[in-house]
């Protein structure tokens, strides 16, 4: 099962050993060859070398076979009287007893060399196993991309069919992420589930994995999953077992990982939604309450007093009633204008439309609400069409100034302008104001959000439903501090190709300077 673990002679027994013979009887060729340029010390170093190549190349009963063979060699060519085994001086038989043991030590030492060698490539590929599959576990988005490189990394590390099984949201057992091959027969996928079942309920314990096919998955004390193979793994040595537990440990901490950030997730989409809950429920309490109030009070007075003396005083109530009937149908048509934006229900009806009228229909509307203010328009005269929606657009705009009116003291000037920069369409709602809070550029598009909580009414959705239609456009909007004093808002809007040209003898219905 060893990842990258091959034997170090893959070839038949046979073949190392004919081998060694073809070493030993080229190196006696060899010496035969050069006989007259060669001593007997010179011979025992051939047959050295060729007892350490068969070592190394063929394994450890090559290698003997070889110091075997060399000594008789050595005896029978080389040694006085040649051609027989027979020795002439017994310090010969000293020095074949010599050659044999140091040809078995060089044998030795060099199959232990190779053995370390294949031990050090063998962890260094499990290693860069492991990494990889903290890399990619590490890059997952959620718990199913989790599962999934999980099993394709199993499947590629041992060669055999991988399927991750893991608790869902009810405690049952299900795939997440498998590597099984498309010819995998549906029992070997039911028996890896009834396994992998077994595993769960008994806690995660397991006696045979050779066997079964499988192991758990386990994230400190509880187990999060398991972990089978088809077809099993074969027996294992103890570091295929050290290596196998540690790849399915990495995998369950990044599988546990990715169930925590998902209930990370769920757990903060709760506060925010509940966030959301409670400034419903004070807008709803508060700014809705207040028009109500208003409006049913002076409504009483009317109808206790239906000829009340004071004609003025009439007056003042019906105006009142208007007013804050006025202000409740903003705040209900704002909370019904996010709802649309939140859920991408913004029905957009392009027309071909310029800027000014847009502009102008939104003065006009706030014409009561900009009494006394000063309002500065500054659009360059070559504008082409807009294909926007002009309701939603115009509603952008009130947006925009009934802001500035809210935020900005009585008297002060508000500024529109717009231009063209980079072929898109930006225009600009500035006011003289306090400016917004610092660090408050974005928050102020958040929804309930509002700059100046104290004071001003309103339920903070007006600039988060102004950003939504905007980005229905496929534009863009931002809000900064102007460095001489007050807040300027930019709205970028894409221009449509080949828009229509204006008609000459049509005139601008808002162009200009107005103060109301």
């Amino acid at each position: 099962m060893a990842v990258g673990s091959k034997t170090i002679h893959s070839r038949a027994p046979w073949r190392g050993s004919l081998a060694a013979v073809l070493l030993v009887g080229a190196t006696t060729s060899v010496g035969l060859i050069w006989r007259s340029h060669l001593r007997l010390p010179d011979m025992v170093a051939l047959y050295l070398l060729a007892i350490a190549m068969s070592a190394t190349s063929c394994g450890r009963g090559p290698s003997l076979l070889a110091a075997a063979l060399s000594v008789l060699a050595n005896d029978f060519f080389f040694v006085p009287p040649v051609l027989t085994f027979a020795v002439s001086d017994l310090s010969y038989v000293v020095t074949f007893a010599v050659m044999f043991i140091v040809g078995v030590l060089i044998g030795g030492l060099t199959i232990r060399i190779r053995r370390h060698e294949r031990q050090a490539r063998l962890q260094e590929g499990r290693t860069a196993a492991l990494y990889e599959l903290s890399q990619d576990l590490s890059e997952a988005e959620d718990e199913q991309a989790a599962a999934s490189l999980f099993a394709r990394r199993g499947q590629e590390t041992f060669g055999s069919d991988v399927t991750v099984f893991l608790r869902d949201g009810q405690g049952r057992l299900a795939p997440r992420g498998s590597s099984v091959s498309v010819g995998a027969t549906p029992e070997a996928h039911q028996r890896g589930l009834e396994d992998a079942r077994s595993v769960l309920e008994n806690g995660g314990a397991t006696t045979s994995a050779e066997e079964t096919g499988f192991i758990p998955l386990k994230a400190g004390s509880s187990v999060v999953g398991a972990l089978t193979f088809n077809p099993p793994l074969s027996s294992r040595s103890a570091d295929d077992a050290d290596f196998l537990d540690a790849f399915a440990q990495q995998g369950a901490l990044a599988l546990r990982g990715a169930s925590l950030k998902r209930e990370a997730a769920a757990a903060a989409l709760r506060v925010r939604t509940e966030e959301m809950k409670n400034a419903l429920l004070s807008t709803v309490s508060h700014d809705l309450r207040t028009p109500l109030a208003a409006i049913t009070g002076a409504a009483t007075t009317l109808r206790d007093d239906p000829l009340p003396t004071n004609g003025l005083e009439r007056t003042d109530l019906l105006d009142t009633i208007c007013e804050e009937a006025d202000r409740l149908d903003r705040l209900v048509r704002n909370l019904l204008d996010m709802t649309k934006v939140e859920s991408d229900a913004l029905d957009i009806k392009r027309e071909w439309v310029p800027l000014e009228e847009i502009v102008g229909a939104a003065l006009t509307r706030l014409e009561r609400a900009l009494d006394g203010r000063f309002v500065e328009t500054a659009l360059v005269p070559e504008l082409p069409l807009l294909s926007v929606d002009p309701v939603l657009l115009e509603q952008v705009f009130v947006n925009l100034l009934e802001n500035a009116v809210k935020y900005t003291p009585e008297k002060s000037n508000i500024e529109i302008g717009a231009c063209i920069e980079g072929g898109r369409v930006v225009v600009t709602v500035g006011d003289r104001g306090p400016g917004l809070p610092p660090g408050a550029e974005r928050r102020v598009f958040e929804k309930f959000f509002r700059a100046s909580p104290r004071g001003a009414q309103g339920v903070g959705l007006g600039l988060a439903i102004c950003r939504g239609i905007i980005e229905a456009h496929g534009g863009a909007m931002n809000a900064q501090n102007r460095p001489d004093g007050g807040a300027v808002f930019a709205i970028t809007l894409p221009l449509a190709a080949d828009p229509p040209s204006v008609p000459a003898d049509v005139d601008s219905p808002f162009s200009g300077d107005r103060t109301p």
